[in-house]
């Protein structure tokens, strides 16, 4: 069998989600025959352990694979999320100034003299331009002497989440390129992972199958029959011409 490729990888780890969802409906069904199946039940255990941590170590292997060209729409996503994130912070620490202080007040005037929230919202230089103007108010003399006044100390905390999540955008936005021997390792780690997570998926349908001897339609009623199909065999699949 071929390696995996990254998106075979995530596609197995889907299926193999499932299978241990229906591997514990196994039991559970297994349980219901009463004592005679209580071996029977050992193997669906042992089947539903294989299938869990080899699939723990495909979730492991693609989460160190991030930051791989293949997972660029991930990140585009996810930045989505942290841009999100970072304009709820930076709303939390006006909020926080309004509650706590006054809504007009000179601090407010210190760091949102333009009060355009949207902005922060729309991906591009608007967005920059406001962390910019705002990171440089929140270094002003002044409002470093209010954080550090206890009756402000709810300030700080905010400021630094602000600061956090905008870190998290501009990583994010400006991924540092991966050596072609370091792309190359995370590949073969995810390849790895997934043909080991393959190799647990058919011991666990073997168990299964021995588990349910005397009743051969289980399998099938629980969905345990089910074999992954990979993206590759599918397209040479429906590349074949037809009789």
């Amino acid at each position: 069998m071929s390696g995996f490729s990254i998106q075979d990888a995530r596609d197995l780890g889907v299926f193999a989600e499932q299978t241990a969802e229906r591997l514990a409906q196994a039991e559970a069904h297994s349980a219901l025959e009463g004592d005679a199946q209580i071996e029977e039940r050992g193997w669906l255990a042992v089947a539903a352990g294989r299938v869990r941590a080899a699939l723990e170590r495909v979730e492991t292997a693609l989460s160190d694979a991030a930051p791989l060209p293949e997972f660029a729409a991930a990140r585009k996503l996810k930045s989505e999320e942290f841009a999100n994130a970072w304009a709820d912070a930076i709303e939390a620490v006006f909020d926080a100034i309004v509650a706590n202080v006054s809504a007009n007040g000179p601090l407010v005037e210190a760091l949102f003299p333009h009060q355009r929230f949207a902005s922060l919202r729309k991906p591009g230089n608007s967005a920059q331009n406001f962390w910019r103007e705002f990171e440089r108010r929140a270094e002003s003399g002044y409002v470093r002497r209010l954080c550090a006044d206890p009756a402000y100390s709810f300030l700080p905390p905010l400021l630094e989440a602000a600061r956090a999540s905008e870190q998290k955008v501009r990583e994010l936005g400006m991924p540092k390129p991966l050596p072609e021997a370091e792309a190359l390792a995370l590949r073969e780690a995810v390849s790895d992972a997934a043909l080991a997570l393959e190799l647990a998926l058919r011991q666990a349908r073997s168990l299964v199958e021995a588990a349910f001897a005397v009743t051969p339609n289980a399998p099938g009623e629980l969905g345990l029959d089910t074999k992954p199909k990979r993206r590759a065999q599918r397209a040479e699949k429906a590349a074949l011409p037809a009789n």
